[in-house]
């Protein structure tokens, strides 16, 4: 079985330029609702605050012990 290399320019495509004339014509570009993005980044936000008071309840953490442990 014989193995040939191909060049990758071989497979050039040639593409076809915009001959397009309706460049007046306006798109109306809506955005979806952001409605799911805020949603999640407000949950995001509450689920790490949770995280952090479960970890001071749990492990019997104050304010002022963390202060202590940081210097």
């Amino acid at each position: 079985m014989e193995k040939t290399t191909e060049s990758a320019t071989l497979k050039v495509k040639t593409t076809e330029t915009d001959t397009s004339n309706d460049t007046v014509l306006e798109k109306e570009v809506t955005l979806p609702t952001t409605l799911p993005n805020v949603l999640s980044l407000v949950l995001l936000f509450i689920s790490t605050l949770a995280i952090i008071y479960a970890g001071y309840i749990h492990g019997h953490m104050n304010i002022s012990a963390v202060y202590r442990n940081l210097q």
